[in-house]
């Protein structure tokens, strides 16, 4: 696993595009609702960096979900990275969960361009949009015979997420579906997590930018417990800044990305860039938590 901190600057055409469209939605979308969201949507990019980490991105077919996509950025970015690639699969297959009826004709013309995209590059594409919350929609899934139609639909091959940040009450909906499907968690983001985990084939990706706040602490330890015994940790991202990663919102929390692969372990190793700042120390300290 590659733990490192260092700038992220770079610019693609269809993510670019995508970043007009979460430029836009921004303006129309009321503080009000992206705070009951939990809504920080993806700048471009950042949707670039996370899609870069992605390590397999060739074979038959590339099934991705991106639950909690808001306009598309993480979907475009992904898109782009595979018609950059010299191999690329035959065909790509998305899944999006989107609720914010605000958002959906944003989503439709990204998944439209990413189509048109895949075209020029001999890719064969096709999406689904779910305009339903993904947590009730998952556990239903999950909840479903192993063998039904229904449980087929879950072996996805790559996720990319940046999930709402929110706390869940502990007589919510969300906590009483969560727990239905036996996952005990306090916040959307690693609620979003552990189910995008549980819907990965064996070998599947997952890239996602969450609050460093599952690092430490009693409240998480059941999540952290669960990564670390279905997925092996390949890469981490710190943030210099509270407030890099999402410019222009008001974000509190500290982020990371990070790189994972279901049923994959790797042992530590240094990374090519360097951590420069005094957060090394505090992080390292906190990444040795998962196991305790």
């Amino acid at each position: 696993m590659i733990l490192e901190s260092f700038e992220i600057g770079s610019r693609n055409e269809l993510p670019e595009q995508v970043e007009f469209y979460r430029t836009d939605a921004k303006l129309h979308l009321a503080i009000e609702t992206r705070s009951a969201l939990g809504q920080f949507m993806t700048p471009a990019s950042v949707a670039s960096f996370m899609a870069s980490l992605f390590h397999q991105t060739i074979g038959k077919t590339v099934r991705l979900l991106d639950p909690g996509a808001g306009v598309g950025s993480l979907t475009a970015a992904f898109v782009e990275k595979i018609n950059q690639a010299e191999d690329h699969p035959e065909k790509l297959s998305v899944t999006v969960y989107e609720i914010d009826a605000l958002l959906l004709n944003y989503l439709n013309s990204t998944l439209n361009a990413c189509r048109q995209k895949c075209k020029t590059g001999g890719i064969d594409f096709d999406y689904e949009i779910v305009q339903k919350d993904f947590i009730a929609a998952a556990t239903e899934m999950l909840s479903d015979d192993l063998f039904s139609e229904t449980a087929q639909k879950l072996n996805f091959s790559h996720a990319i997420i940046n999930p709402p940040y929110k706390k869940i009450n502990g007589d919510s909906k969300h906590r009483l579906l969560l727990r239905s499907a036996g996952i005990e968690t306090n916040n959307l983001y690693t609620a979003f997590l552990t189910l995008a985990i549980k819907m990965l084939q064996k070998d599947g990706e997952l890239v996602a930018i969450v609050p460093r706040s599952f690092c430490n602490g009693p409240y998480f330890k059941p999540f952290r417990k669960f990564l670390l015994q279905r997925m092996g940790l390949q890469r981490i991202h710190i943030f210099k800044t509270r407030d890099q990663a999402f410019k222009g919102d008001e974000v509190l929390q500290e982020n990371l990305i990070f790189h994972a692969i279901k049923g994959r372990f790797k042992r530590w190793r240094k990374s090519p860039h360097p951590i420069r700042f005094k957060l090394k120390n505090v992080l390292m300290t906190r990444l040795r938590f998962l196991k305790n």
